[in-house]
């Protein structure tokens, strides 16, 4: 049970692949802000931007199991990582304890046999040489090009003045975001709104049990404090909006068991308005 929990917890990143490849490069460059930053503002954006663009583009049938568990999954995840964020830094112990209730949520789909396997991907077909060496490439270029988007990031903050955290919520999230939109586009022109959705969710739980886990226990994220809002640092408003995103989306997807275009484009116009707050705060740095 552990081994093919600790399999899917390896192959399942899928669409996240480029947020544990930048915000890990983050961290071990000491840049707690973007690394953190990346993830939350990729959570936002994926239940905003994507959730309602696919929404708007057609009503989003939702599976109940989406809400009363993964959705309250991914709440207490977002929970969590407040908490342990609340004094601007988040240490081993902090990430092993995400990381290990990441593999607990595996281990709770896999004995309900909830858990994609292998075979229900590939329909029984074998790799070829070929396989092999696209994956040792695309490997390659994903490290690459990661390390070279943490860097550029940087620059760009320093160059306009804006922070490293908002630089991490907005540009870098929805560039490491735009695997999700792509799928759950696809997903949603073929009427798989199960996947759809579920493709948003599961990303967004894996990003921050396992993400921030990951990344905090290679090197532990300290966050910088920059301006206060409400009393809260920045970085910890920006973590309240996400919790209070997911609350809204939970909500409008209880509602009637569908994501209607109304919600849908509430849920976007909300995420458009956040990336613009989140620049203007960025402006303090």
């Amino acid at each position: 049970m552990f081994l093919k929990c600790l399999l899917v917890l390896l192959l399942w990143p899928g669409t996240s692949a480029p947020e544990i490849a930048v915000s890990v490069f983050a961290a071990l460059k000491g840049q707690g802000d973007l690394s953190v930053g990346n993830v939350v503002g990729s959570n936002i954006f994926n239940l905003g931007f994507i959730l309602g663009l696919v929404a708007i583009i057609a009503p989003q049938i939702i599976p109940k199991k989406m809400v009363r568990r993964d959705g309250l999954v991914l709440l207490l995840a977002t929970i969590m990582i407040f908490i342990f964020a609340f004094d601007l830094k988040i240490v081993f112990w902090e990430g092993l304890i995400m990381l290990m209730t990441l593999i607990s949520y595996l281990s709770l789909l896999a004995i309900k046999k909830d858990v994609p396997t292998e075979e229900d991907d590939t329909h029984g077909a074998k790799a070829v040489w070929t396989d092999y060496v696209i994956f040792i490439i695309s490997l390659i270029t994903l490290v690459k090009s990661s390390d070279f988007t943490v860097s550029s990031a940087v620059y760009i903050a320093e160059y306009f003045k804006i922070s490293a955290w908002a630089i991490g919520a907005t540009i870098v999230a929805a560039g490491t975001s735009l695997p999700e939109l792509a799928t759950s586009i696809i997903a949603t022109a073929k009427k798989k709104f199960g996947l759809s959705i579920g493709n948003v969710v599961g990303s967004d739980i894996f990003n921050t049990f396992g993400i921030v886990g990951i990344s905090s226990i290679v090197n532990p994220i300290a966050l910088q404090a920059r301006t206060e809002i409400f009393g809260l640092a920045d970085s910890l408003f920006s973590i309240l909006v996400l919790i209070l995103t997911l609350i809204f989306t939970l909500i409008f997807m209880r509602t009637g068991w569908r994501l209607g275009r109304r919600e849908g484009a509430i849920l976007f116009i909300l995420a458009l308005l956040r990336m613009f707050f989140e620049i203007y705060l960025g402006r303090f740095a």
